[in-house]
């Protein structure tokens, strides 16, 4: 049942729309970085020290498609986790992962379309290119999915219904990481000169 999730994100949308946005950091190299935490309920940053898991993205501000690394420590162990973006006004499930047994997870991937990729069910979004300017922000959440197979209750033929689930089988989506910036990324096509390169 996806409820759980579709409320969770409900309240995050509710409460990041409402507050302002954070310059993401310039590096030398060029790359740009963002930084994930776990938040208690008020939504201030739980550190480290007591407990909180987090994360850093370094990501390519301009491509042909958004080339990403996210490092993040402080997962708990024998649980899978949804990767979400949010693009725009757009949300995608982008994948599953299992954090390593000391709870770190690295993800780094170059996405050449914004688009889910993990069971969804209704909550399925067509893909969109990477083409143009965009805020992304990065989310990683509970993955309480089916363990296997597809989301049941939804029928084969619908949008979201093929896309193969991998999760806990718990049906917890609960938010572990938000966003304490976002991100400016744009993507270029095949015609346009892109000066990164």
């Amino acid at each position: 049942m996806l409820l759980p999730s579709v409320a969770a994100t409900a309240l995050v949308l509710f409460f990041f729309a409402r507050s302002p946005a954070v310059k993401e950091k310039a590096r030398p190299d060029g790359m740009r970085s963002v930084t994930l935490s776990q938040k208690d309920s008020n939504f201030a940053p739980i550190p480290p020290s007591a407990g909180g898991a987090s994360a850093e993205v370094l990501y390519a501000p301009r491509g042909r498609g958004l080339h990403f690394v996210l490092h993040a420590s402080g997962l708990k162990t024998g649980l899978r986790y949804l990767l979400e973006l949010q693009v725009d006004d757009v949300i995608y499930t982008v994948a599953t992962y299992s954090p390593s047994a000391r709870g770190e997870l690295v993800i780094d991937t170059t996405l050449t379309q914004f688009a889910e990729g993990v069971c969804v069910g209704t909550n399925f979004d067509p893909p969109r290119p990477t083409t143009g300017h965009h805020r992304v922000q990065f989310w990683i959440k509970h993955d309480g999915n089916p363990a296997t197979g597809t989301m049941p209750g939804i029928a084969p033929t619908a949008p979201g219904a093929q896309l193969a689930c991998h999760g806990n089988g718990d049906g917890e989506f609960g938010y572990v990481l938000l966003e304490d910036e976002v991100a400016d990324f744009t993507g270029t096509d095949a015609t346009t000169r892109d000066p990164s390169r």
